[in-house]
């Protein structure tokens, strides 16, 4: 992420969600909650998102979407809305069990919390992210009335995540939580990562569950999806956003300690959520994490 640029693939999914919605094909992965808040974030943000988010909505705009994502990574379009997807279940399953605060790091634009506390009235929710994407966040969902929803800005790579500042706006370390680093952890130097682990369970209570995604290494080391071109890899660089860290399934139990890994979730359970066509391309690299504390 740019310094004092809200991050460029927070705009890019928040985008990605809104043309998902207005495709008949698609449209009952993304919400209309969800869909609005995107467009309405997009359309806050500057001219230019604020005209992308109409270009996105048509239907000319399709084939060339999918035209883009033929050269760039084939399915990050599905990967992006089943894996939001199954960790909406994840959280819902939850909250239904008892858990009474959900906090969400690099939330980015994500709608999660914007549907969550209209369906839990009694949970309590926060997202913490970059002062310089959070802002806009802020401003969208301050018009569309979220409620319940406490935002900390904080450099998360710079500054670490402190209790106090937690704990100053009503979050309670002794009540179990759900914590989500959704398509965040990657972008963190792997001691970055090791110590925000730590941080966390220190912040949670027993049976507080943690469900996060990583990079999963390929063959040679590298840090990508199965199907990403050079393009991309050129796009991640020169916006400020590469893959920083990554690991195997077998590395990850040592390295979340004491996080205990409950599931892993890869791209064949995504397919499995969607009634879609077999043979869809879903893009593979990213797996789903579920730890418990």
């Amino acid at each position: 992420m740019q310094h004092e640029e809200a991050s460029r693939t927070a705009l890019l999914i928040a985008a990605s969600l809104v043309l998902l919605h207005h495709d008949a094909k698609y449209s009952r992965l993304v919400s209309k909650t969800s869909a609005a808040l995107c467009a309405r974030v997009l359309e806050k943000h500057s001219w230019q998102t604020r005209l992308f988010s109409k270009i996105v909505r048509q239907t000319w705009f399709r084939p060339i979407a999918k035209l883009v994502e033929r050269v760039t990574i084939p399915g990050i379009l599905l990967h992006y809305a089943l894996r939001k997807k199954c960790i909406s279940e994840l959280v819902r399953s939850a909250l239904a069990k008892g858990v009474a605060q959900v906090a969400i790091l690099g939330a980015g634009f994500d709608p999660l919390t914007s549907e969550l506390q209209r369906e839990f009235p009694t949970a309590l929710f926060w997202e913490i992210d970059h002062p310089a994407t959070q802002r806009h966040k802020v401003r969208a969902c301050s018009e569309i009335g979220i409620e319940r929803v406490h935002f900390v800005a904080v450099d998360l790579a710079a500054a670490g995540l402190e209790r106090e500042a937690l704990a100053s706006i009503g979050f309670d370390p002794a009540k179990r939580t759900f914590w989500i680093a959704e398509g965040l952890l990657m972008y963190f130097p792997a001691d970055v990562v090791s110590s925000l682990m730590k941080t966390l369970s220190s912040l949670s209570a027993p049976s507080s569950e943690l469900a996060f995604t990583f990079m999963e290494k390929q063959g040679d080391g590298q840090l990508r999806f199965d199907s990403q071109t050079k393009l991309v890899d050129s796009w991640l660089r020169r916006r400020g956003e590469p893959f920083l860290w990554g690991t195997t399934r077998s590395e990850l139990d040592d390295f979340i300690r004491p996080w205990r890994v409950i599931r892993f979730f890869d791209h064949d359970d995504l397919r499995q959520m969607h009634s879609g066509r077999a043979d869809e391309v879903i893009a593979k690299g990213e797996v789903i994490c579920l730890a418990e504390i």
